[in-house]
């Protein structure tokens, strides 16, 4: 059952009811901060009433449209995008660690030019580059890969009922498809680093 055919079947029936679909953006750690960003698909009033509450567990409780599902739309989007970046972002810190950069030069120099992502400042995939994230533990904790690999196989169906090819979000799938395969799927899904350094 989809958000839509909920919020189509509460709408309908019962009066006074505020229905909106709220997936959440910002992982475990802004989940243990109440930092995380709520996404938000429904009608303007639902959404102002859902506010109230949503906005005191995050930080952002953004409206994403009208339409019950928007949310949702929103968030798949969003986390294609997070595949493809970290697996990105761990090959370019492999790269420039095999051509002899240190690995705090380049995500600093990435984290100042126009490589910068939340995969690189934020949550970086090359042990030792920054503390309190996964990569810094052994790949514990964090948002598990075979969580991460349901978004590219779900967006690139998605994808696919509109007629667009995704062949990052293709890639992205296969890439954490195998990973989960080879036995890390129970690892953040920044171990892909791991995964790419054969």
């Amino acid at each position: 059952i989809n958000a839509e055919y909920m919020g189509n079947g509460i709408s309908a029936g019962q009066a006074g009811i505020a229905f909106v679909d709220a997936p959440v953006s910002g992982g475990v750690l802004a989940a243990e901060a109440g930092t995380l960003t709520f996404l938000v698909g429904g009608s303007l009033a639902s959404y102002q009433r859902a506010t109230e509450v949503l906005g005191l567990m995050g930080k952002a409780v953004l409206h994403c449209g009208e339409v019950i599902g928007s949310g949702e739309a929103v968030k798949l989007c969003n986390n294609l995008a997070l595949g493809i970046q970290m697996a990105g972002t761990s090959e370019a810190m492999l790269l420039g660690s095999r051509l002899g950069v240190d690995p705090k030069v380049l995500a600093n120099a990435m984290n100042n030019a126009t490589g910068r992502c939340w995969s690189s400042d934020s949550y970086n995939p090359f042990p030792g580059v920054m503390d309190g994230v996964p990569s810094s533990r052994g790949y514990s904790g964090g948002f598990g890969s075979e969580l991460m690999l349901k978004d590219p196989k779900l967006a690139t169906a998605a994808a696919k009922s509109v007629n667009l090819q995704t062949p990052m979000g293709t890639t992205a799938r296969d890439v954490y498809q195998q990973l989960s395969e080879n036995g890390l799927g129970a690892l953040d899904f920044s171990v892909v680093l791991k995964h790419l350094n054969v």
